[in-house]
């Protein structure tokens, strides 16, 4: 009698479960600062501006209230930088950096509507460096993968509907790239 009394609770703890589990998408859009270190290898001296508007596309999955994972597309926007490159004069120089992150989310619902949250993650991420140097055009492309980690606080108009603010860095080699941005998500 033990062992079906367990049965039948560990059923309805797993349908209780199943019933909060939800796939979710959206979009956020804001502002990214990549650290200045991206152009190392490209200028030697000059300026550089790490900051511009950034967008992410994001799914995810929630198993529970507390706990799911995500994945989105991830554009952080350019950087752009002019200067020299050993006294050889640089201009119009631009580096983009986008990149797929795939996270652990973790949740905590304050009440039905707000919830705070944390995630942690890796981000394969693309660079790709255009400029003139020297009167010559120049190119470069470098790819990786690296930590992610963000925090974050939503709210739920509806059951479906919801709004989403958060902070997020992403490691990229020796540069680091944060980003600030509200999204809409949709719940189903």
């Amino acid at each position: 009698m033990t062992i079906g009394r367990a049965m039948i609770a560990a059923a309805l703890v797993l349908a209780a479960s199943q019933a909060s589990a939800q796939a979710y998408l959206g979009g956020s859009v804001g502002q990214s600062d990549i650290d200045e270190q991206i152009t190392t290898g490209l200028i030697t001296g000059g300026s550089v501006d790490g900051k511009d508007n950034a967008f992410k596309i994001f799914g995810g999955y929630m198993f529970n209230r507390h706990f799911g994972i995500e994945g989105a597309y991830v554009d952080l926007g350019e950087v752009s930088y002019s200067g020299n490159f050993f006294g050889t004069p640089v201009t119009g120089g631009r580096v983009e950096v986008t990149g797929i992150n795939i996270s652990a989310l973790g949740a905590l619902p304050v009440n039905e509507q707000f919830s705070v949250f944390g995630k942690i993650g890796l981000f394969l991420w693309d660079a790709e460096a255009n400029d003139t140097t020297g009167g010559a055009a120049f190119s470069a492309k470098e790819d990786g993968t690296d930590l992610s980690f963000g925090v974050g606080v939503g709210y739920h108009f509806t059951r479906n509907l919801g709004i989403r603010a958060e902070w997020e860095m992403f490691d990229t080699n020796d540069a680091d790239a944060s980003l600030l941005s509200v999204g809409v998500l949709w719940r189903f």
